[in-house]
This record gives structure tokens, sequence and C-alpha cells, in this order.
């Protein structure tokens, strides 16, 4: 287990030190079942159920089980109160780890904001999970936050390593990366932030709750399966990989690793490749592998994104991914900035960038660039949830030798709590 329990008010937070002798971890299932006089059994369900925890604890110490007693009495307000259980990894909901939403609103789960509003919606995807959604932002500086309801964010406290990782598809795009750290009442406190697909950070002194949000940093469609929000948790996740060549990456060596329309390449004097384009002419760019092929391998299944350097892109107009089938047949291409999903029978592959003509002349370095893939079959870290709960049954036992104590604490999902 990567922790032990964390349990308390917003804000209020406490890890009890001792590890439970007894966990138990369930669901109210809520199943009612039905015989009729031919035999036939009929099972009626709730759409979802609630998650049940219990922990037991001998010889607790007096300060660990002070505070629980304290829970369990509501002498502190009547909750909801906050739990983080030993084993869960992924504070993300379940559901919303994978991208879905039922009851046709993605408002439980996401919400957007600054540099525009964007648009949630049910995912158009080919093979799609069910209330499966995806997310349209239209400004590439548009922010989607990740919500957890009841609250501002998800718990956390001072001193803890938060770390979040956007969806899958993101993560070969310009991406950012933030958490924004909240008090008790949901007040913003300030930020962390990097430009990367993951970002790890250590909760201020303050904070209470965290809120984990992102951007895409291009226009476009993007599913929101795959994102991955932890607490003092080892986990590594999937990172894309680049694949041009060290060379290519870093825009330097020879001049036959880019094929060009228009442009006319240099090299200057740091030893960096420059593209150059005459005033009033139109031009493109062709990530050239290296060997003897025009075509690059496809790396497998997933999904495919450049990204160029600022002053590229500021010029660039669009984006060709071209597939191939094993025949060398064209399959499809991708007309756009955002991740592309690679055809299923697609074995190579081309990419170009296209230019249009302006008034003025154009030159830019090559470098640093990306062309990145990332495998979505390799399994994401599930989301388990953190969800509110309520104290539903609770024992207090003296232990031998006093003042330690044997603490037996149920707890039971929750929507909300009122006095």
């Amino acid at each position: 287990m990567p922790r032990n329990l964390w349990i308390g008010l917003p804000g209020r937070l406490r890890e009890i030190s001792q590890a439970a002798t007894a966990f138990e971890r369930g669901a109210e299932l809520g199943v009612t079942q039905f015989t009729s006089l031919g035999g036939q059994v009929t099972t009626l369900a709730p759409q979802r159920s609630a998650r049940k925890t219990k922990f037991t604890f001998d010889r607790l110490s007096e300060d660990d089980a002070a505070h629980l007693d304290r829970l369990a009495r509501r002498i502190d307000g009547p909750g909801p109160v906050v739990v983080i259980d030993p084993v869960t990894r992924n504070l993300l909901d379940p559901l919303q780890a994978e991208g879905r939403s039922p009851g046709g609103s993605a408002a439980p789960h996401w919400y957007s904001s600054g540099g525009g509003t964007g648009k949630l919606q049910l995912s158009t995807r080919t093979g799609a999970a069910r209330d499966a959604y995806e997310w349209k932002p239209d400004s590439a500086t548009t922010q989607l936050s990740w919500h957890r309801r009841p609250g501002a964010g998800f718990p956390v406290a001072p001193g803890m390593t938060v770390r979040f990782t956007l969806p899958i598809s993101w993560r070969v795009g310009p991406c950012a990366t933030r958490l924004h750290w909240r008090d008790a009442a949901g007040v913003y406190l300030s930020s962390a932030a990097v430009t990367s697909h993951t970002l790890s950070a250590t909760v201020p002194a303050g904070a209470a709750l965290v809120t984990p949000s992102g951007i895409a940093g291009e226009v476009g469609t993007y599913p929101l399966d795959g994102a991955v929000l932890t607490i003092d948790d080892p986990h590594i996740p999937t990172a894309p990989v680049n694949l041009l060549s060290a060379d290519q990456a870093a825009g330097r060596g020879t001049t036959a690793q880019w094929a060009t329309v228009g442009f006319t390449l240099s090299t200057d004097a740091g030893g960096y490749l420059v593209a150059s384009l005459p005033a009033n002419t139109s031009g493109s760019l062709v990530f050239e592998p290296a060997g003897p092929e025009n075509f690059r391998p496809v790396p497998g299944r997933g999904f495919l994104g450049p990204v160029l350097p600022a002053a590229l892109r500021a010029r660039a107009e669009t984006c060709y991914i071209t597939y191939f089938n094993a025949s060398g047949a064209f399959l499809t291409f991708s007309d756009g900035w955002e991740p592309f999903e690679v055809p299923a029978a697609a074995t190579h592959f081309t990419c170009s960038v296209s230019f249009g003509s302006a008034a003025t002349a154009f030159s830019a370095r090559l470098g640093p660039t990306k062309l990145l893939h990332i495998d979505s079959t390799v399994p994401q870290l599930a989301g388990e949830g953190c969800p509110a709960m309520a104290v539903t049954g609770y024992t207090d036992s003296p232990a031998r030798p006093l003042p330690y104590r044997n603490i037996s604490i149920d707890l039971t999902e929750v929507a909300s709590a009122s006095n």
C-alpha cells in the first residue's frame, strides 16, 4: 500500500499513522431479487453503487483516536468526511478517468475556463465507449478542469506530492498541465504549471483542495480517457515517443532530413538548419525519415501529433499526416493539428506542414521539433475516486495499557451532508 489512511474534514485531513488491522472495502450493491413461479430470476439494481469502507485499529494512539472520535460524533461539523484510503491510487472518479459521464451531461466531471469556452460533447470516435466525452477547445489557450463533487477540488494536505497526467491523446501535442491550490472553502490560493503532459508538485501551506487542469495547446477534438491524479505515489505515466532522430528533432544535421517546396534550407553559425520562404510564396516541409524509404513505419496503434517551434507554428497553416497500407495504397489523412488516431490498417505514413503565401519573407530554425506517438493500448492507472463519505458506524474500546484504544469505523459514500 502506498500510504496510510487519510481522513478528516476538508482542510483538516489527518494521516492515521498506524495501519489498520482489518480493512474492508466494498460497495452497497442494493440489488433486489425476484423469482417467478416458473423459476426465472429477475434482479434490480441502482445504476451506481455507493462505496462502503470499514477500518479496525488495535491499540491506536490517543491523538489518532481523538481525531476519529470527533469525526464520528460530528463535533467539527456534519461532514461529509474526506477519505483517501490506503489502496486508492488514481483519485479521479472511475468513469471520469475513462473519459465517461453518464446521464447526458459532462458537468459532474469537467468544466472549461480561460481563453475561450470550448465544448464538451459525446464522442463521435468509432468504437468509443458508452457515455464517452471529447473536448473541443475553441482556442489554443482554453483550459479544461477536472471536477470533483461535492466540493471545489480534490482533497490534499500540505506536504503531499501531487502528480497529474493529462489524457492519452493530449500527450502528443503542445499541452500544458496545471494544479490550482485552494483552501478548505474553495478560495483560490496559487497554481503550479508546466508545459508538458505531467506535472508533479508539492502541496503548499494552507492548501486543502486541488483542481487539476490542462491546456491542449491546439484547436481540435480530444478524447478524455487516460487522465491520472495521484498523491505520494511512485506511478510513472505513459509518455509519448519522439519518432524523429536526435538530429532532426534538434533541427541539425543534413538537409536531406527534410523535403521542401518553396523553401530553401541553410545552416546557421550554430549548426542549426534554417528554413527560408520568400515573400508571396507558399511552401511545405516534409519530415523525411532516415534511410532510402520516403515513408515512416507506423509504430503501432495510438495517436500521432507534431509539435513545432513557436516561430514555425505561428507561420504554418496546417499539418497533414497521410497513411498507407502494406501495399502502399493510400488509406486516409488528417488535416489539422490535433492528435490523430492511427487507422487500424495503416503500416506507413508521411507527415508534412504547409505554409501559405504572405507579403513578407519568413525565416526560422527547424528545431526543436517533435513528431510524437503514444500507444493507446497500454493500460492507464484506473480511477478509484475519493468520494465524500459519512461515518455510519463507530465503536471505541479502551485498550491496555491506556491511553491506547481499539477502534472500528464504518464509512459510506454520500452525495452531501447538512445539519
